[in-house]
């Protein structure tokens, strides 16, 4: 009995030290943060995992400053220097060790991998490939047109979100695969699609795996074995259709042709590269880009000036459809690329932060950090800072409207730089084009086609939990078709 009593007192006397020492002898002790959370990593996993971790860093950044220590290695930081110095061009601070996507991935793959891969990927994303991937665009744009204006029809009130998700899941898996998944036709999730939301809610416990591995691998043993299968049917739907893509002789301006380009020569992809990174670009490439769209459309319908004057430019400056074409969208709407713009701030497809580890003692935001050090910009806190915007919590399109340069505009000392949702440097995002001309493409056409209206109830939508993306609910409006004598909306046939 002594020697158990002997020792709890023991491990009570090195916790109680290692708090101490964690907490104020740390080389990270002089930074503010919350004190419970540097010293009990398991606080921020529970955050985590119950979908909360980015609100509560926004609400530490608004409590302790731009540079947050929330961890007993971990920091936070709202800067826009902070970008450079992580993530920045010449800087390759390396991913944690927890990070969950397949190494032979774009995502995770290593500096000389990385490099070779999104060499491959490059001439399906440059300003050549994407015009001629425009008539595949047009085709599912008018795809939803067509659905939607069934739905106006009907008087019922439609769930926009699950439209949006449906058209971009159609888009990029013909972009990558030579054919769709059908949801537009069907009016439904294809099995591919349906688990990616149970996907990323695990990854918190992934990322806790490292610290608590037992837990860990409790929790996996007990999941659902529907999860795990659909997880296989998923694998064997890719490889499947990256065998059958590979057969393909009819040569398409898609993801695919240019990553098999260079088969055969010194930079080509395995084959279980391109799976990994079929995965990634239809994931990367459906989900962010159908999230920002059903933002913005409910921080307009949350707007009204917004959204009437949105809605009067896009049909005052495109009087037929004939005229919606991208040239035109990209130098005719400056209101309407201020929204999509303030909705990248207000609901960032991908709220949280991308952490990299320190290599050596490293400069950020004029603090010095040691080696091991993990170090991110969280999206979510930085974008939503009064000290980077004013009135930051709300949605104001004007400030990235060039009079907002005026010093008597109250935007003016709005720290616009802050705002990188694609990212900076080596690794950014390689479809930030491509998004824009969905997000350009599929707005414009809603809002030159119909008026549309918020079911009641559903002013608080935007408070979501986030794994990783937003667990987004259903987004519930009335479309009421506009019906212009002279136009005829057309309805493209499938480009092979």
């Amino acid at each position: 009995m002594f020697f158990v009593i002997q020792t709890i007192l023991l491990y009570v006397l090195y916790l109680v030290f290692s708090v101490i020492r964690t907490i104020f002898f740390h080389p990270l002790g002089r930074l503010p943060g919350p004190k419970l959370w540097t010293a009990f990593p398991f606080f921020q996993y529970i955050a985590a995992v119950r979908g909360q971790l980015d609100h509560e860093l926004r609400r530490f950044h608004e409590q302790y400053g731009e540079v947050v220590r929330y961890g007993p290695d971990e920091v936070s930081f709202t800067t826009a220097s902070a970008w450079q110095a992580i993530y920045g061009p010449g800087i390759e601070l390396p991913k944690p060790l927890y990070a969950v996507y397949s190494k032979s991935g774009i995502l995770n793959a290593n500096l000389e991998d990385h490099a070779r891969i999104r060499k491959a990927m490059a001439p399906a994303f440059s300003p050549k490939g994407i015009q001629a991937q425009e008539p595949i665009l047009m085709h599912y744009i008018d795809q939803l047109m067509k659905q939607l204006r069934r739905v106006a029809q009907s008087g019922q009130a439609t769930n926009i979100t699950k439209w949006y998700n449906l058209a971009t899941f159609d888009l990029i898996g013909d972009l990558t695969f030579g054919e769709s998944f059908g949801g537009l036709e069907e009016g439904e999730y294809h099995y591919w699609v349906a688990p990616i939301l149970d996907y990323v809610r695990m990854v918190p416990l992934l990322r806790a795996r490292d610290l608590y591995p037992w837990l860990v691998r409790c929790i996996m043993a007990i999941l659902p074995s529907s999860l795990r299968e659909a997880q296989k049917r998923q694998d064997a739907h890719t490889r499947a259709m990256v065998q059958k893509r590979m057969r393909r002789e009819t040569h398409r301006h898609d993801f695919m042709e240019s990553m098999l380009r260079p088969r055969g020569e010194k930079g080509e992809l395995s084959v279980t590269e391109l799976e990994a990174n079929a995965n990634t670009l239809i994931a990367g490439g459906s989900e962010p880009t159908a999230t920002l769209l059903t933002g913005l459309t409910y921080w307009l319908l949350r707007t009204p000036t917004a959204l009437a004057r949105a809605t009067e430019e896009v049909r005052s400056k495109l009087l037929t459809e004939k005229e919606i074409t991208f040239v035109n969208l990209t130098t005719r709407l400056p209101y309407l690329q201020a929204c999509i713009t303030e909705t990248f701030r207000m609901y960032p497809p991908v709220p949280t932060g991308r952490q990299r580890v320190t290599l050596a003692t490293t400069e950020i935001a004029g603090h010095q950090f040691p080696p091991r050090t993990k170090v991110a910009v969280h999206q979510l806190a930085a974008y939503q800072s009064e000290q980077n915007f004013h009135d930051a919590g709300e949605f104001h399109p004007e400030r990235w409207l060039p009079e907002a340069k005026d010093p008597s505009s109250p935007f003016y000392h709005d720290q616009r730089e802050v705002l990188r949702p694609f990212s900076v440097g080596t690794r950014d995002c390689i479809g930030r084009q491509l998004a824009y001309q969905e997000i350009w493409g599929i707005m414009a056409r809603v809002l030159w086609h119909f008026d549309l209206e918020l079911v009641p109830g559903q002013t608080e939508w935007n408070m979501q939990r986030s794994f990783t993306i937003w667990e987004k609910g259903a987004l519930e409006v009335f479309l009421r078709e506009r019906h212009p004598a002279s136009v005829d909306v057309p309805d493209s046939t499938k480009v092979s």
